[in-house]
C-alpha cells in the first residue's frame, strides 16, 4: 500500500477535500480526512490529452501564428513526417522527449495519432503512462497507399492488444485524405476488431467545403455514411461544425478533442465548446502540437478563450482534462474515488491558495505521479528516463531536424 497526503485533495473539478490522504495499490483503497497537512501540496487525479502528435514535438516552434493549417502542413509537417517514416528510431527519441514535457504537466494518459506508433508505444512503456495509439491512415501524403497505412494500424493492434498500459484504435486521418468509402472501411474494421476511431473533422472550413465539392455530401451526410457513431470515436478539433453536424455528434460514443493552442496558432478559429456541451456533445482537451506540450497551458488557454464565450472557467477545463478525458479513453471515471484506478498526481504550489484549482493552474509543479499505483515521477523527475538519456535524445533529434530542413 502507498499513502500520499495533501493540503488539498481535488476529488473532481467541483469537489475539494482539505487535509486528506489517499491510500492505494493499483486502485484507491480509502480516503482519510482531517489529517492536519500543513504544506502546500495538492493531490489530483491524473490528467489527459486526448489528441496529441508526439512525433511533431521537434517542429512545434514552426507554429508561428503566421501560417494557416494547410500551409504549415505542406511546408513543415509532411516533410518531417516523410523523414520520420525513414527513421523509425527517431520516433522513439522524439516521443520520449515530448512525454517528458507531457508527464510533468500532470498527464497520465495520452491519445496519440502518428507514424511509427510501435516506437511511440515503447516510449510510453519506458515513461510509464497510459497510451491510446492510432496510425494516421491516409490514401495520399505520407503513405504510398491507404492499404499500407491500414495494415500498419492493424498490426499495431495485434501487437499491443493485451497491454495494460497501451490501447489501440484506428486512425482515419481526415475526410480530406480518405474517400468516404475508405473512411467507412476503417470504421467497419474498427467495429470488427472491437476498437475505437481517432480522426480529424472540421478543423478548418476547407473540410466541409472539400467533402461537398468532391463527394456531394454535407459533413452530416459523411458522418452518417461512415457510421461514425457506431464506434467509440475521438474527433480532433471540431471547430467548424454546422448545426446539423452538431446534432449528429451528440452521442455517447463521440468526444471532441478541443485543442486551443494549436487552433489559435494555426488561425483555425475557436470551437464553441459551451454550445457543444449544452447540446450534450462530449468534449475533452488535447495538446495536439503546442509550444510547451503542457496540458496546464491548454487549460489556461482554454480558460482565457472561453470565459467570454459562455463563462467556462478553470474548473470546467479541469473537468475536460480529467473526467471527460478518462471517460473518452474508456479508462475510468477520472475522479478520486475508492475503487478507481490509482492514476494520481501530487503538485507543489508556491503559496496557499483560496481556490486550489486556481493555485494548481497558476503555479502547480508535479512532484510525484502514479499510474495504476506505480510511481513514475519522484521529486519532479521521471523515474524511467535519466537526465543523461534526455540529453542524448535532444542531441539526436536536433541532428535529424537540421538534416531534414537543410537538405
Amino acid at each position: 500500500m502507498t499513502e500520499v497526503c495533501g493540503r488539498y485533495v481535488i476529488v473532481s473539478a467541483d469537489e475539494v477535500i482539505e487535509n486528506a490522504c489517499l491510500v492505494f495499490n493499483e486502485r484507491i483503497v480509502r480516503i482519510e480526512k482531517e489529517r492536519g497537512i500543513q504544506d502546500n501540496t495538492i493531490v489530483t487525479h491524473g490528467l489527459t490529452s486526448i489528441h496529441t502528435h508526439l512525433g511533431l514535438y521537434p517542429i512545434r516552434t514552426t507554429l508561428t501564428g503566421y501560417m494557416r493549417l494547410d500551409d504549415w502542413v505542406t511546408r513543415y509537417v509532411w516533410r518531417w513526417e516523410k523523414f520520420l517514416r525513414k527513421e523509425p528510431e527517431l520516433s522513439y527519441a522524439t516521443a520520449v522527449l515530448a512525454l517528458s514535457k507531457v508527464v510533468l504537466s500532470g498527464v497520465t494518459a495520452v491519445a496519440d495519432m502518428h507514424f511509427n506508433e510501435d516506437k511511440v508505444a515503447e516510449a510510453l512503456l519506458k515513461v510509464g503512462i497510459r497510451g491510446d495509439l492510432s496510425v494516421a491512415i491516409m490514401s495520399r501524403g505520407v503513405y504510398d497507399s491507404f492499404e499500407v497505412a491500414m495494415d500498419e494500424n492493424v498490426e499495431l493492434a495485434k501487437k499491443y492488444g493485451g497491454s495494460s498500459l497501451i490501447k489501440i484504435r484506428l486512425g482515419p486521418t481526415t475526410p480530406r485524405l480518405l474517400s468516404p468509402h475508405e473512411f467507412k472501411e476503417v470504421v467497419d474494421k474498427a467495429k470488427e476488431m472491437g476498437v475505437g476511431i481517432h480522426t480529424h473533422i472540421a478543423e478548418v472550413p476547407e473540410d466541409a467545403r472539400f467533402i461537398r465539392e468532391a463527394y456531394g455530401m454535407s459533413m452530416k451526410d459523411f458522418i452518417e455514411f461512415v457510421e461514425l457513431k457506431t464506434v467509440n470515436t475521438i474527433i480532433a478539433h471540431g471547430v467548424w461544425l454546422d448545426p446539423e453536424t452538431e446534432l449528429a455528434l451528440a452521442h455517447p460514443n463521440i468526444t471532441i478533442a478541443h485543442c486551443p493552442t494549436s487552433n489559435t496558432l494555426l488561425r483555425d478559429g475557436v470551437a464553441p465548446i459551451k454550445k457543444y456541451l449544452d447540446k450534450e456533445i462530449r468534449v475533452g482537451l488535447g495538446i495536439d502540437v503546442s509550444l510547451s506540450y503542457s496540458i496546464l497551458d491548454e487549460i489556461t488557454a482554454a480558460t482565457y478563450l472561453h470565459l467570454g464565450r459562455g463563462d467556462l472557467g478553470p474548473r470546467e477545463m479541469l473537468y475536460l482534462a480529467t473526467v471527460a478525458g478518462y471517460q473518452a479513453l474508456g479508462i475510468g471515471k477520472g475522479i478520486i474515488e475508492v475503487g478507481e484506478t490509482a492514476d494520481i498526481v501530487l503538485w507543489s504550489i508556491d503559496e496557499p491558495a483560496i481556490d486550489p484549482v486556481i493555485g494548481l493552474i497558476a503555479s502547480g509543479r508535479v512532484t510525484q505521479a502514479y499510474v495504476g499505483g506505480r510511481k513514475i515521477v519522484e521529486e519532479g523527475h521521471i523515474l524511467g528516463v535519466s537526465s543523461e538519456e534526455i540529453g542524448e535524445f535532444e542531441k539526436e533529434v536536433l541532428r535529424y531536424f537540421k538534416k531534414c530542413f537543410t537538405a
